[in-house]
């Protein structure tokens, strides 16, 4: 019996060898027929864009691409196709280089298959097929990033072998299971499960899981996980204790820090980032001692920097960003020593223990990012000594922007030699750049704008930097010494030199940057043409505002990727259209209405004339154009109406003529529209309303010569915060509708979009005529309420509904003839700070209630009919200048130098309320009504009786005939009286 055994594992030892030997030779010749044609069907199914499928030919499927067999029986036992394009850890980066319209059916034939991965196939939403479950030898399974819809079959649950299960990102949109999840738990052998981006909430709640596999790994990012099915989800872990990491960021988590973790004693990852937890790091998760990845930022806790982390010493990552941490940074931190990732940016904390920002390093040796920024810190960034416990550091990211920190930069940041990124932007460091930073041979980006750096910037500096990509040192005190014929070590791909000095042509080194996509040298002295800058193929946003250059507007290409162009304040000339340089005849060149990728566009205030092109219905993507204070002229072109995007136009300070084009009623999205200071004609589009401009929050049209009523139109405009439409021939009476207004009443108005608005604070986006004075304004723009109809031929009185629009700032509707009363309850105006009435027709006493005005510091009542006490109050008596109220001889009181007669005084009040009240009684429709009712009743009543009544219209000529016999009788013995 033994022998026989024996014989027969020599035997199948035997046959094992000659098994490898034959694969090994070659005598097997390809795999089986079988799963050769199937895998062949299986590539017909797909759309191989990139031919990567190429190897797929021949009889041994085995060599074949992505294709692998068992040594024995040459069963193919492994199916690989993911692409490694296909970026599984960025959601917005997802290349499919094959798609199909759903799984073939014919995969069933590789019944062997153990390992099966079809990540970053575009499946478009097909189902995924339930005999996928038939895979019984199945371990590995990814269908991440595949485009499948549907539900997820519960037929997965067969695949009791399984050990990794991949179905994270399926679709980009919600995706829902099917009916419950207790297919899961049929996977005996699981340890890693990813379902992020699943949606699994419902699946969760409605039924009861039965108990989850002995799992290793489990990630549910993005599942809309609630805290109920959380809680259920754990209760079921056979062996809670085994996990070793726990995604579940991107949920609805709600309320404290969970205590189920504290049971999950191998945990060494745990991420709940993005979700809503809140309260205070509890004190049970220093007992979590094997933790090394940590990420709870972007959720409500609060509190001082958690002291449980004093005992977590194997934490390497830890990331509270995003929270409401607030005190100081202990210096206890130090003693982390196997930190490697520190981020507390975006909360509260004021200081570090000890004011040396850097002190905190201490033991942090092998710290590689930290970051710091976003916070209120103060201190400096510390001296050498504070550095002296490691021999090296490994520091490769320094992040402290926006805080208070202040002192200089230390020549000792250069003893970082692994340094990549350093972000000091917007704080207070004083001093030069010192040249010790140009020792970090590994900088790849440094941000040091928006601080006090003072000196000169030199060629030194960047001798040894030659992997530098990204340098921004805008809004400093810096000169930038480079010259034009520099040859840099690096080549840069992000160049910020705002407000750096640069008295020169534009630099030639620049111009050899071939990979730049990012450029501002805005705020310098810099002159000559920009023809050789655009020939720059990668370029993308360019800002060169604010400098002296010269010449024609430069081309563009249309294959340019550039999205935003600033070349306002200079001194370009010539017209928007011109030849294309490159073109081999004459051929006139669109300017920039090809550009595909074209957003933002800013040339005002340059010496540019001729006409704007007739273009812009191909500007897809296009919402800001600014071409104020040039010389355009012609008219404005249709299809600039036609942009779907636009939601800023600013034309003003040019000669445009013509009417308004009919086509800007449909710029539904614009939010900014100024026209101002052309020579536009014909009337404001009545076409103009709720439907046609949503978002629009300003209206310029000032210094025209439109003509025509003000359209009632506008007052159903709902974010509706600025009008200017003074100077011009309007006619008609001021709209009462325009207290109907909501921008310009709420106190809850919703401006951020406005936003958008401003790139740069040096640029003021639109000029507002408010306080007497032309006042620029950028991103507080959003604040300005102001209507301005000044210097029209408005008539009639001034609507007593405009004193509801309660967040009014400024209100100008003089120099037209204007009649009536100042309404009584202006006071409820009570933002007011620039009242302007004067050169109209205006009559009757100053409504007292102006004294309630408490903001307003200009008031110009002058050239009226008002006659009366001035009121008074603590704003008003501070407005001491008479020539506000100056040629109104009724008037008297401070400031005027004709006091009140005391009676006058007494009396004013009450003649002012019965003026008001004879004047609303006169403008009550009901009041001739109620007269044209009386009359008419009157009159009938006795007429329509004596029409009907024959006995009525005998006894009324009796009685008639009656008195004037009376009378005449009378008369008559008078008379004779008199005569005797």
């Amino acid at each position: 019996m033994f022998r026989a055994c024996h014989v027969t594992w020599l035997l199948f030892l035997l046959l094992l060898k000659l098994g490898a030997l034959n694969v090994h030779l070659g005598f097997v010749v390809g795999c089986h027929e079988a799963e050769r044609e199937a895998l062949l069907k299986f590539k017909q199914s797909l759309n191989d864009t990139q031919n990567r499928l190429s190897s797929w030919e021949g009889q041994d499927c085995c060599h074949w691409k992505g294709v692998g067999c068992d040594n024995v029986m040459s069963y193919v036992n492994r199916l690989d196709l993911h692409e490694s394009s296909c970026n599984p850890y960025n959601d917005d980066i997802v290349s499919w280089l094959m798609t199909s319209t759903k799984l073939d059916h014919s995969l069933v034939e590789l019944s062997r298959l153990n390992y099966l991965d079809l990540s970053c196939i575009n499946f478009q939403g097909s189902q995924i097929p339930g005999f996928i479950g038939s895979f019984k030898h199945l371990r590995y399974l990814n269908l991440s990033y595949s485009n499948f819809g549907g539900v997820v079959p519960s037929q997965l649950g067969n695949l009791t072998r399984l050990r990794t299960l991949d179905l994270s990102m399926l679709v980009y949109t919600a995706y829902s299971l099917s009916s419950d999840l207790n297919w899961v738990s049929r996977l005996l052998s699981l340890q890693y499960l990813n379902m992020n981006n699943v949606h699994i909430y419902r699946s969760m709640n409605s039924t009861h899981m039965l108990n989850m596999p002995p799992l290793l790994r489990l990630q549910l990012s993005n599942c809309q996980l609630k805290v109920p099915p959380f809680l259920t989800l754990f209760s079921n872990f056979t062996k809670i204790s085994t996990i070793q990491q726990v995604d579940l960021s991107s949920n609805y988590l709600e309320g404290s820090l969970p205590t189920v973790f504290v049971n999950m004693t191998s945990l060494r990852y745990l991420d709940l980032s993005e979700n809503q937890i809140n309260g205070a790091i509890p004190l049970w998760l220093k007992n979590m001692r094997k933790l090394q990845h940590f990420d709870l930022s972007s959720n409500l806790l609060e509190g001082p920097f958690p002291h449980v982390f004093a005992n977590i010493t194997s934490l390497t990552y830890l990331d509270l960003s995003s929270n409401y941490f607030n005190g100081s940074i202990p210096l206890w931190i130090q003693n982390m020593g196997k930190l490697q990732n520190l981020n507390l940016y975006n909360n509260n904390f004021s200081q570090v223990e000890g004011g040396a920002i850097m002190g905190i390093l201490g033991n942090l040796c092998k710290l590689k990012s930290f970051d710091l920024s976003g916070n209120s810190i103060g201190g400096e960034i510390g001296a050498h000594h504070n550095l002296s416990k490691c021999a090296t550091y490994d520091l490769e990211d320094l992040e402290l922007s926006g805080n208070m920190i202040g002192g200089t930069l230390p020549s000792w940041l250069g003893d970082f030699k692994s340094l990549r990124r350093l972000f000091i932007s917007g704080n207070a460091i004083e001093g030069p750049i010192p040249e010790g930073l140009g020792q970090c041979k590994a900088l790849v980006q440094i941000g040091l704008s928006s601080n006090n750096l003072r000196g000169v910037v030199s060629e030194s500096l960047f001798a040894n930097l030659s992997s530098l990509g990204s340098l921004d040192l805008r809004s400093n005190s810096l000169e930038v010494n480079l010259s034009s014929d520099w040859s840099p070590p690096f080549q840069l791909t992000w160049l910020g030199l705002k407000s750096c000095k640069m008295q020169m042509e534009f630099p030639r080194w620049i111009g050899k940057q071939t990979g730049l996509d990012f450029l501002d040298l805005s705020d310098n002295m810099l002159s000559g043409k920009l023809d050789a800058l655009f020939q720059l193929e990668h370029l993308e946003q360019v800002n060169l505002s604010h400098n002296q250059f010269t010449g024609p507007v430069p081309y563009f290409s249309s294959s340019s990727p550039l999205n935003s162009i600033d070349l306002s304040y200079n001194l370009l000339s010539g017209p928007l259209v011109h030849s294309n340089p490159s073109a081999k005849n004459d051929s006139v060149g669109a300017f920039v209405c090809h550009l595909p990728s074209l957003q933002f566009l800013d040339l005002q205030r340059n010496n540019i004339i001729g006409t704007i092109p007739d273009c812009w219905d191909y500007s897809e993507e296009l919402e800001y154009i600014n071409f104020s204070s040039n010389n355009l002229s012609g008219t404005i072109p249709m299809s600039m109406g036609q942009a779907p995007n636009l939601n800023f136009l600013k034309l003003s300070n040019n000669s445009l003529q013509g009417p308004i084009p009919p086509t800007l009623s449909s710029s539904s999205n614009l939010q900014i529209l100024d026209l101002g200071e052309n020579k536009l004609i014909g009337n404001i589009p009545f076409t103009w309303n709720r439907e046609t401009h949503p978002s629009l929050k300003m209206l310029r049209l000032r210094g025209n010569q439109l003509d025509g009523a003000i359209p009632t139109t506008l007052c159903s405009l709902p974010m509706l915060q600025l009008i200017d439409l003074a100077h011009n021939n309007l006619t008609g009476d001021i709209p009462r509708c325009f207290g109907n207004l909501k921008g310009m009443q709420s106190s809850q108005f919703n401006s951020h979009n406005l936003d958008i608005l401003s790139q740069d604070p040096l640029d003021d986006i639109t000029t507002v005529v408010l306080k007497g004075a032309e006042l620029p304004y950028t991103r507080t723009l959003k604040l300005v309420v102001n209507l301005d109809l000044s210097c029209n031929v408005l008539v009639g009185s001034i609507p007593d509904e405009i004193t509801n629009l309660a967040r009014l700032i400024g209100l100008n509707l003089s120099h037209n003839h204007l009649s009536g009363i100042i309404p009584m309850k202006i006071g409820d105006m009570t933002s007011l700070e620039s009242l302007d009435l004067s050169n109209n027709n205006l009559s009757g006493t100053i409504p007292s209630s102006m004294s309630n005005l408490t903001s307003l510091s200009i008031i110009n009542l002058s050239n009226n009919k008002l006659y009366g006490q001035i009121p008074t109050g603590s704003q008003l008596q501070t407005l001491t200048d008479p020539s506000a109220y100056e040629g109104n001889p009724g008037l008297c009181g401070d400031p005027l130098p004709n006091k009140c007669e005391t009676s006058q005084a007494q009396n004013q009040p009450q003649q002012n309320q019965k003026q008001h009240d004879k004047k609303e009684d006169l403008e009550n429709p009901w009041f001739y009504f109620v007269i044209i009712s009386g009359v008419a009743t009157g009159f009938w009543g006795v007429v329509g009786s004596l029409l009907l009544k024959d006995r009525f219209r005998f006894a009324l000529f009796q009685l008639v005939d009656n008195v004037v016999d009376y009378l005449y009788v009378q008369v008559m013995i008078r008379l004779n009286r008199f005569r005797n």
